[in-house]
């Protein structure tokens, strides 16, 4: 972790407190707290990942100019986490059962008392306000995770130029259901040959884990609470990131500033 001076100074510069972007963190971090409170209750593991696991590990919270959180979890856990969350009067979990509009392949756990546009294709969800995200790994050959990762990326880009033509917007739909429906068909002959842990089927994102980085889980703490993380968050990081003690040149970063509104 970086020193406390470096650490204050960076919070000062980029998310301050009050700032917008310190107030969607905190409130990221609300969800995130109610997710682990339903994973604890149902013993499901998950774990810090990404950028999120990154912050815990050299900042001891959200990285200071991040705005988002991220958390990992094997695919029979999330098959589970989906199975048994609940929504509240507060949170709600969407994925593309919940919300027809919503293409993605992972899930997100939904903020109701926000609303935040970051992607013009935000605007035909359901659910628009802060959230988790929620990610599955599963043994998976990189190229099929390049090619399913393909396959949903042209659908978002169909949706956000053809979506608002009834007929182009049933066809995109059509084609959706069918790479949908093909997942569970292929996912069995897939893993016998698989030999790395990816990002489920769709998600898009290309870097492997590795089992012996990840259990048994350790914990990490974040923003004052502590959380589970890979067991080697070390190797973990290292894999995705290299060198990732090192600060990124502070003059460059450029704060992904999203339109947050709160009720």
């Amino acid at each position: 972790m970086i020193d406390v001076k470096l650490q204050q100074s960076l919070r000062e510069r980029f998310n301050p407190e009050g700032s917008m972007l310190r107030r969607q963190q905190l409130r990221m971090l609300e969800i995130l707290l109610y997710v682990d409170r339903v994973c604890k209750e149902h013993n499901i593991r998950y774990w810090l990942s990404s950028g999120t696991l990154l912050g815990a590990v050299r900042h001891g919270g959200f990285i200071p100019w991040d705005d988002d959180l991220d958390i990992e979890m094997l695919r029979e856990d999330y098959d589970r986490f989906l199975d048994v969350f609940t929504n509240s009067d507060e949170f709600v979990l969407q994925t593309y059962k919940s919300d027809e509009n919503y293409f993605r392949t992972f899930a997100k756990v939904r903020d109701l008392h926000s609303q935040i546009s970051e992607f013009e294709l935000d605007k035909y969800y359901k659910y628009r306000g802060l959230y988790v995200d929620v990610f599955s790994i599963e043994p998976l050959p990189r190229i099929v995770c390049r090619l399913y990762g393909g396959v949903f990326e042209v659908i978002g880009r169909w949706r956000l130029k053809y979506g608002h033509n009834r007929v182009c917007y049933a066809a995109i739909k059509c084609f959706q259901r069918l790479a949908l429906w093909s997942i569970p068909i292929v996912r069995p002959i897939f893993r016998l040959f698989a030999h790395e842990l990816h990002h489920s089927y769709g998600s898009g994102f290309l870097k492997e884990r590795h089992m012996e980085d990840l259990f048994p889980l350790s914990r990490v703490e974040f923003e004052g609470y502590w959380f589970p993380a890979p067991h080697s968050a070390d190797s973990y990081l290292r894999r995705l990131y290299g060198s990732y003690m090192d600060l990124p040149d502070i003059d460059t970063i450029v704060v992904h500033t999203s339109e947050c509104s709160f009720k």
